[in-house]
């Protein structure tokens, strides 16, 4: 943000992360002005927020906008200054007359900027209790921007609902001095009495923490009330100070009943979904069972082999599933995917073969319907390297076998390179034509179900690259 420190920008972000509040509060357009690094005599409008209570004054997108000392004297005023200003114009259509009130961002005792309020006068208009109590919380909360208590140092409350939902002012006392419309039908919805000037919180019916933990942490706190009929109301407490003593809580309220809903519905989906691969894994290691169980009834070895390369490959499968089934989701984690499969390939490798594995990058989380048929590939190439690496050496000189994953995602491809330094292919090797029943495997799923290109590297030491693209998935 134009050569400010690190400690600075996060000073301006939380503010801009908070200040749809403020811009609703005031029913003002509200933008943020920095100086230009590159020539001091200018400043510039990095951000801006329209309120959700007014009409904007504003039609246009003033972000990158730039003014002169001239043009903006309150904003160089408040910068110079360190304090409040005001100036008045008149708007772009020649008919309104439209107020600026700049307000001083300090940090690190500097002005980092300038948050300026606009806002159309209409001395004609007659200003309602709501719109003159929203209007004084914006200036408390002005003059805590002032004194460098807003934004608020620890702040970890995600969402902040519109003013608009629904609006409790408490005194320093932790009476009620003021409560919106809305913010009185939301109470209602639980049951609670029709609040009055001077009511606790206790009369009220309503057992909120929030307010006087927010005033001790010095942060917003967020409260959530429940009742039967499952109507949740959601109170976020914001504690107002005055020169560093509590002065009050400002209270959002919003009925986040139809929210809780959908966030139970979509937990039932998302369980049903891990139940789902939770049953095909434990499906998919009776099957595996049954093949090794098969496998040592039949006396032939080419019988046996094809019955325990079938039952490694359906446990591939499972290790996907299994993934899926710890996981929220249809992403599978293609890291801890490929861990299990190392392990697969260590548990059925020949006698005598002792392989290390190395894995450079990371496929992150991969859509289910990629993560099975790769998973697959993955574990048919490094069985081949643990298999057929020093096939034609002795045993003894087979210890040393080393597998290598490289892998690389992009926004359109994935990148998976598996080689080792064994015998490798032979220069006559042919992936097309080969007799191989794994490769064939291998060939097939990346060029049918993956839709991806497949090469390997003839001579010593195998390599293989498979490109699979994820716009086509």
């Amino acid at each position: 943000m134009f050569g400010l420190e690190d400690e600075a920008k996060a000073r301006l972000t939380e503010l801009i992360r908070r200040w749809g509040l403020l811009a609703d509060l005031c029913f003002s357009d509200l933008l943020l002005f920095v100086k230009d690094p590159d020539n001091p005599a200018r400043v510039v409008v990095v951000a801006q927020v329209r309120p959700a209570t007014a009409a904007t004054v504003h039609q246009v997108d003033m972000v990158g906008s730039v003014f002169s000392k001239e043009s903006a004297q309150s904003i160089f005023s408040s910068f110079s200054s360190g304090g409040p200003s005001f100036q008045e114009r008149i708007d772009q259509a020649g008919t309104h007359k439209v107020v600026s009130q700049a307000i001083p961002v300090p940090y690190d005792g500097k002005i980092i900027a300038v948050m300026v309020r606009d806002f159309l006068l209409n001395p004609q208009r007659a200003q309602g209790e709501l719109e003159a109590t929203y209007v004084s919380l914006f200036e408390k909360l002005a003059k805590m921007i002032q004194h460098g208590e807003f934004p608020y140092s620890s702040d970890d409350v995600v969402e902040t609902p519109r003013v608009g939902d629904g609006v409790m002012v408490l005194g320093a006392d932790a009476l009620v001095q003021f409560m919106s419309p809305n913010g009185v039908s939301a109470i209602h919805r639980l049951g609670c009495r029709s609040p009055r000037r001077g009511s606790g919180l206790t009369e009220l019916g309503l057992p909120l923490l929030g307010p006087a933990q927010a005033a001790a942490e010095r942060s917003p706190v967020l409260d959530e009330i429940e009742r039967k009929g499952d109507i949740v109301v959601e109170f976020i407490s914001f504690p107002l100070f005055d020169r560093g003593s509590p002065s009050g809580t400002l209270v959002l309220i919003r009925d986040v009943t139809d929210l809780r809903v959908k966030d139970r519905l979509i937990l039932s989906k998302d369980a049903t979904i891990k139940e789902i691969h939770h049953r095909v894994k434990n499906n998919l290691q009776t099957i595996s069972s049954l093949l090794r169980l098969q496998a040592r009834r039949i006396d032939s070895d080419k019988a046996k082999q094809a019955l325990s390369e079938a039952e490694r490959r359906i446990r591939s499968i499972a290790l996907v599933h299994e993934a899926l089934s710890r996981e929220v989701g249809e992403q599978a984690p293609m890291g801890k995917v490929i861990e299990s499969i190392q392990v697969l390939a260590t548990e059925s490798a020949p006698q005598g073969v002792k392989a290390e594995y190395e894995v450079v990058g990371d496929l992150g989380d991969v859509d289910a319907s990629i993560a099975t048929p790769l998973a697959v590939v993955i574990a048919e190439l490094m069985q081949n390297s643990v298999e057929h690496a020093f096939a034609n050496l002795p045993i003894e000189d087979s210890v040393g076998l080393k597998i290598k994953l490289e892998l690389v995602r992009t926004n359109s491809v994935l990148k998976v390179t598996i080689s080792d330094n064994g015998e490798g292919f032979p220069d006559s090797f042919d992936l097309q034509t080969t007799a191989s029943l794994g490769l064939s495997i291998v060939r097939d799923l990346v060029t049918t179900q993956l839709n991806g290109k497949i090469s390997l590297r003839p001579g010593p030491s195998a390599k293989v690259t498979i490109e699979v693209p994820l716009e086509s998935n």
